[in-house]
Formats: C-alpha cells, sequence, structure tokens
C-alpha cells in the first residue's frame, strides 16, 4: 500500500463514529428536550427599546423623541418625492412643505406598515426556525432515524 493510500484509510478509521450507548442517546434526548421547554414564544420575548435606539447614556428618551419626530417626516418626504412627484424636483417643490404635521402624519403611516410587515416577517421567521424538523417529519425532530426508539 502507497503511503498517501495509507494515510487515506487512517483518517477513514479515526473518523468513523463511535458507538453510542442506548443511555448517551436517552441524555441527548433529555437535553434536547430540557432547551425545547426553555425556547420563548415570539410574542413572549423581553423586548428592551434601548438596544435598538443609537444614544448616549441617559440620553435615550431625547433621542427617541428626535427618532419619532424626524424619521416619519424624512420618510414622508423621500415618499412624496419619489412616489407623488415622480422624482421631478420642479414637482417637488410645488408641494406646500410648510405643513410639518401633514407630512409627518404620511411618514408615520408608512413607518407603521413598515413596522408591521417587519414585526410579522420576524414572526414567520421565528416559528420556522424554531421548529424545522432536520429529518423531514414533525414527530422526532433532530433525531436520527437509528437513534429512535
Amino acid at each position: 500500500m502507497s503511503h498517501y493510500a495509507d494515510r487515506y484509510d487512517r483518517s477513514l478509521n479515526s473518523s468513523r463514529p463511535t458507538q453510542v450507548t442506548h443511555d448517551g442517546v436517552k441524555e441527548y434526548q433529555e437535553k434536547n428536550k430540557k432547551i425545547r421547554r426553555e425556547k420563548q414564544d415570539f410574542l413572549h420575548r423581553e423586548f428592551d427599546y434601548r438596544d435598538y435606539i443609537f444614544a448616549p447614556e441617559g440620553y435615550e428618551g431625547v433621542m427617541l423623541f428626535f427618532y419619532i419626530m424626524t424619521i416619519p417626516y424624512l420618510v414622508a418626504l423621500s415618499f412624496l418625492f419619489v412616489f407623488i412627484a415622480k422624482s421631478s424636483y420642479q414637482l417637488f417643490l410645488e408641494f406646500n412643505l410648510a405643513s410639518f404635521l401633514v407630512i409627518w402624519a404620511i411618514g408615520y403611516e408608512i413607518c407603521a406598515v413598515l413596522a408591521i410587515i417587519i414585526f410579522f416577517y420576524s414572526w414567520f421567521n421565528s416559528d420556522s426556525s424554531d421548529e424545522t424538523p432536520t429529518n423531514g417529519s414533525k414527530g422526532n425532530r433532530g433525531i436520527t432515524p437509528r437513534f429512535r426508539d
């Protein structure tokens, strides 16, 4: 046998799985059951707004107010420019942009719809990633066929 064939044979022998005892399988299954029980439902997860606000420590309220006032206004201006004025600067200037509250309300509605879409998208992705079986059957998730009882 050549040197390379000998190394290949040794690597095959070393990569063979060891025999798993029945106790080890039961221990693995119990551990997975505990992990599954500990997973929280998407709607019951804890949410802290401070994780999503870029602000110095102690100024989160001020920055939140700033974000609530500016982001919807800028979104509405972008919406009016792109979709209503069809990206024409001359048409955009004809709008009465002095009405801050009306423009802000348009942007608020757009942001609200986007937030709802992102929420449902995250919710559906959360459910599919937590409950995706690895072997194609819903009954015995994550267990290879040789370990089933």
